[in-house]
């Protein structure tokens, strides 16, 4: 699928220019964080306690009309998928960038549970719209 898309891109690349406009931003974003509580019966009966809130560093680095999007995380491709939607630039979403955040699952992603939700430092309902929406906000301020 990468190497699909990549080459979809390639391909609609009409003009090239010796001349770039090159900007880049970074922010950190906090979510509320939890952890998972074993209990007498793990993977049939999750718990969850509050816990400290998880960072999120998100990195724009534009090249005209493309935009590297970095977040310091392992990021669910879902949340991808909702940058790109509504992202104004060509967009690239670069993970594990300036930081390790875990793993960042998009809400859809909470239920069922999962391996990576259960390893994942953070509550439901806040990372992917704080990451999409920060991007946005750098994108539109640059």
């Amino acid at each position: 699928m990468l190497g699909e898309e990549s080459v979809r891109v390639a391909n609609s690349i009409a003009v090239m220019s010796p001349q770039a406009a090159v900007e880049g931003a970074q922010r950190v974003i906090s979510c509320p964080g939890r952890r998972w509580e074993r209990g007498d019966r793990p993977r049939l009966e999750y718990k969850w306690q509050d816990a400290d809130p998880v960072n999120i560093r998100i990195s724009l680095l534009r090249l005209n009309d493309v935009a590297f999007a970095g977040v310091s995380g392992e990021v669910f491709t879902n949340i991808y998928l909702h940058l790109q939607r509504v992202s104004p630039f060509n967009t690239i979403m670069v993970t594990h960038a300036n930081g390790s955040s875990g793993y960042i699952p998009s809400d859809d992603s909470f239920e069922p549970i999962g391996y990576e939700v259960t390893t994942s430092r953070l509550k439901p309902g806040c990372a992917e719209n704080s990451i999409v929406n920060g991007f946005l906000e750098m994108m539109e301020a640059h």
